[in-house]
């Protein structure tokens, strides 16, 4: 990824009568980035990816593609290219008549079409499939003739709209290395629609989190792991429980504070945060407690709790439990080492956490959670 920018949104809305879909969204992506906007259904994504390709205008601001403005510019002369969630594969074509089917005005003569064709289907390594039919594709070579059907016309920026959502989890997850891959090799941006957390920390280099048509943090993945700005992001970006604390000292860049239940303990300041005043809010990730029969003698804090509930996911087990001062029982995740579930309902377990895996949430009241974002 270089430092130059490719695309710029400033100040951007879109308004459809009273809705708004998007609100002061201003955005820089960078030549060679792979950038994941995530969220949930109806937060304004894919609005925002249909306004960079041109498929709809926004109500105000300004969008700049390579450093010109994009105003009045149409879709097809734009240096982009989509691939959409249903890939919309010509079922009577064939895969190369697919793929070159954006040339066929392109001025190119037959062979030089030809040789673009090849070159694209040999980048999503389909090459030598020129002649199979649509029907005859599985799902993993559909998506992927949708990807040389757009990289065929050498756009600047490769728009993605939920590409994978249609493929079975292990193919899914396949796709997700060969995508990212792609995108290495040929060093285009990719900016990519998902509700797919996992699918987007795994492919990115930057993602934008939006709710409401706003974008809450843009960041790494790992940053936006271990610093979220808000208790949404917080709960949108992996799983996290939410605890009241009391802050007791601050210095430099460390908090002096006490958890509801666990104790007291330093944390390190979320750059992220701005205000921190006596009733803070801390999360902390599930698969960064420990659980155990016995209390260990290394974590910052300690506490006893009761298991209330168990889920086995195959490869990690999680664990509720409740411990006595905390208002909701916390999530613990395992791994599954040993193909079994250690403890059952209703036993006596230690819970334990070091300072270094507490996330600073900010002042209490700015970032109550709601019932929804309390979910791990």
């Amino acid at each position: 990824m270089t430092g130059n920018t490719i695309i710029e949104l400033i100040d951007v809305e879109k308004h459809f009568r009273s809705f708004v879909a998007l609100s002061n969204f201003s955005l820089d992506l960078k030549e060679g980035e792979f950038f994941s906007l995530v969220g949930p259904s109806g937060c304004g994504k894919t609005t925002a990816l249909r306004i960079i390709a041109g498929f709809q205008e926004p109500t105000s601001g300004v969008i700049r593609i390579g450093g010109q403005d994009m105003r009045a510019i149409p879709a097809n002369r734009r240096p982009t290219n989509m691939v959409f969630q249903s890939y919309a594969i010509f079922p009577h074509l064939n895969v190369a008549d697919n793929v070159g089917f954006g040339l066929a005005k392109s001025g190119l003569s037959r062979a030089e079409r030809k040789q673009r064709i090849g070159e694209a289907l040999e980048m999503v390594a389909l090459d030598g499939l020129q002649r199979r039919n649509a029907h005859e594709l599985s799902g993993g070579q559909r998506q992927r003739v949708a990807l040389a059907r757009a990289l065929v016309m050498r756009p600047k920026v490769l728009l993605l709209d939920e590409p994978l959502s249609a493929l079975d989890k292990n193919m899914r997850e396949s796709m997700q290395f060969e995508l990212r891959r792609l995108q290495q090799s040929i060093g285009i941006t990719f900016v990519m629609v998902t509700h797919d957390q996992y699918e987007a920390m795994t492919m990115s280099d930057r993602i934008g989190v939006m709710f409401d048509g706003r974008l809450e943090q843009v960041d790494a993945p790992s940053a936006l792991y271990a610093f979220p700005a808000n208790p949404k992001v917080a709960s949108f970006i992996g799983g996290m429980n939410f605890l009241p604390a009391t802050l007791l000292n601050e210095r430099n860049a460390t908090l002096s504070i006490e958890i509801a239940g666990l104790g007291s303990l330093d944390i390190g300041m979320n750059p992220g945060v701005t205000r921190h005043e006596r009733d803070l809010l801390v999360g902390l990730r599930p698969e960064q407690l420990y659980i155990g029969r016995d209390a260990p003698t290394d974590y910052d804090v300690t506490a006893q709790g009761t298991v209330t509930d168990i889920a086995f996911y195959g490869e990690s087990v999680r664990y509720h439990v409740q411990i006595n001062g905390v208002p909701e029982p916390v999530s613990v995740s395992v791994p599954n080492y040993f193909h079994t579930v250690d403890f059952k309902r209703g036993d006596a377990v230690w819970i334990a956490a070091q300072g270094a895996s507490v996330i600073d949430l900010g002042t209490r009241s700015d970032n109550e959670p709601t019932k929804q974002e309390r979910k791990v």
